[in-house]
């Protein structure tokens, strides 16, 4: 019985870390840039990557997705895009109490 609540409370665990059950909805906070989204990852990614040595970034159509893994909630999702003469900037983070004022300060600094 011990082992299935704790196989049940791990699988819960893994759910909230999916970045996919975390992108659909609306980002915590978007922004636009005149870089283009080459450069403006390029700016955020060592900066996230000093904070979070696992971070990691993918392309997407149109730009760029930089996630830094966390390891009890969501992660947190940063997607770069083209948009007019620059960049779409939206961040997805998890609860109010995970979210990481650095990982946030770093796009501001990058605009």
């Amino acid at each position: 019985m011990r082992m299935w609540i704790g196989g049940l409370a791990l699988a819960m665990l893994a759910g909230c870390s999916l970045p996919a059950s975390l992108v659909p909805g609306e980002p915590n906070l978007s922004k636009v840039s005149a870089k283009a989204p080459k450069d403006y990852a390029a700016c955020v990614l060592p900066l996230w990557q000093h904070d979070v040595p696992k971070t990691t970034q993918t392309s997407i159509s149109n730009g760029y997705r930089i996630t830094a893994p966390s390891v009890i909630t969501a992660d947190e999702i940063l997607d770069v895009v083209k948009y007019k003469d620059g960049s779409r900037v939206s961040l997805y983070q998890g609860p109010p109490w995970a979210k990481s004022a650095s990982l946030r300060k770093s796009l501001r600094d990058c605009l």
